[in-house]
């Protein structure tokens, strides 16, 4: 690395420290992924300072479950999300999948499996940083179509965009970034949904399952002529299991059509990232699955432990990898081309049960996972090597110790297609796992 990028990455790092300053309130510590974007425009400018690239980054994270009694209230929610402040400050868009309905009543219901969140939920969401709601999934008609009008009237009063869901036309595309004439967009759906009956068919919830595509092509294309870049976010796969091949289908099929990149989300376990190459030589990541955000899943999981049962990983309660998260960052640089900088911030929650059983309602918190700090974690959960074990080995783990080499070829979209797979230098084993491949269309 030249002295100049060197140069320019410092000074990225201190500008991403005062930005999350001016934004929080707080200083924290620079976040990597930032500090690279913020290096290319300050090189990039120096080149040619009359006219430097535009960057929009979006993050898109995973499930947001309120499970009662711990998540229950706006207070639980916020408190669980603060320690991503500063993650969330450095972006231009931040997407969570909103998996509930928004209750109507005063009070929750009882003695119904509903994942029902207070009304106060998403104001909360959108204090903590979040800028844009998944609201298609399979609970959002867990209050019938009640609780998806108040889902969708409730994200409107927060100041939140709803993806997947409207009144009108829930397959319109969402802008969810934009700056100097660009735009990212957004388009979300659901391949399943739990209720029956006019719910679960409901006009105002993009649904449709993967052999149906009709809708989806259409709202792709709607997305790909309007705006400069489309990330496509689906929820669809099977609990507690690595991500389906129908749904990774649909994701490459959503590749094909338009997308930039393709978020999933539903199983509550994370799955490696496919870096598909499209027809027309596009190079685009498939996140499988990014798991969960903030949840009471695997509450009785403790490091002592196996990561989970072997013989019932649907035992939720001591399933470690409910725990693990993802929140896939995606930088769209657009300086004469468009090209995307992509990578991933592994996120844990420590859940409060897990050392006191007798707390009525157990504190949550999600965190950025420390490759330093959790190493004997890491290890515990590398034993299972039936789990997305890979997730640590791939360069493209924003925090992680790996080769800048590697990250640069698998990571920065605008390299050639050409040899995929980085050759390790000398003496060292490659960091693209066996398990991370690049795939192509035939």
């Amino acid at each position: 690395m030249s002295r100049r990028v060197l140069g320019a990455l410092l000074v990225a790092c201190g500008l991403i420290t005062a930005c999350a300053s001016d934004r929080r309130g707080e200083t924290s510590e620079p976040d990597p992924l930032g500090a690279l974007v913020l290096a290319h425009k300050a090189t990039r400018s120096a080149e040619t300072p009359a006219l430097p690239p535009t960057v929009l980054r979006v993050l898109v994270a995973g499930d947001l479950i309120p499970h009662r009694p711990s998540l229950a209230s706006a207070q639980a929610i916020g408190s669980a999300l603060a320690p991503l402040g500063p993650l969330f400050g450095g972006a231009d868009a931040v997407v969570a999948n909103y998996e509930a309905a928004t209750a109507v009543a005063a009070e929750l219901p009882k003695g119904k499996m509903a994942y029902a969140a207070p009304s106060g939920w998403l104001p909360e969401l959108r204090r903590a940083g979040l800028t844009a709601v998944t609201v298609a999934n399979n609970h959002a008609c867990d209050l019938d179509l009640p609780g998806v009008d108040a889902t969708l009237e409730g994200a409107r009063s927060a100041g939140l965009l709803a993806i997947g869901g409207d009144a009108e036309d829930p397959w319109a595309p969402r802008v969810v970034a934009e700056g100097n004439g660009k735009r990212v967009c957004a388009v979300g759906w659901t391949t399943q949904m739990n209720a029956e009956g006019a719910c679960g068919k409901s006009k105002r919830l993009a649904i449709a399952s993967p052999m149906h595509r009709a809708r989806l092509d259409a709202a792709l294309a709607r997305a790909t002529s309007t705006c400069d870049a489309t990330v496509a976010i689906v929820h669809g796969g099977v609990e507690y299991a690595d991500q389906t091949e129908m749904v990774m289908d649909l994701a490459r099929h959503t590749a094909e059509r338009g997308a930039d990149a393709v978020v999933v989300h539903h199983p509550h376990v994370a799955s490696p990232v496919e870096l598909y190459v499209t027809r027309d030589e596009r190079r685009v990541p498939l996140f499988a699955s990014v798991g969960n955000l903030v949840s009471n899943q695997g509450e009785s999981w403790t490091p002592d432990m196996f990561p989970v049962l072997a013989e019932n990983r649907r035992l939720v309660c001591v399933n470690a990898w409910t725990r693990l998260g993802m929140v896939a960052d995606l930088a769209f640089r657009f300086d004469g081309q468009k090209e995307l900088d992509w990578g991933y911030h592994l996120v844990w929650t420590d859940n409060e049960h897990a050392r006191d059983r007798q707390v009525a309602v157990p504190r949550i918190t999600a965190r950025l996972l420390d490759p330093d700090g959790d190493k004997a974690l890491v290890a515990k959960l590398s034993t299972d090597r039936k789990g997305p074990v890979p997730l640590f080995e791939d360069p493209c783990w924003v925090e992680s110790p790996g080769s800048e080499d590697a990250r640069a070829h698998r990571c920065r979209l605008a390299a050639p297609v050409a040899g995929l797979a980085p050759s390790a230098p000398k003496g060292a084993k490659a960091r693209t796992p066996a398990r991370v491949k690049a795939h192509r269309r035939r």
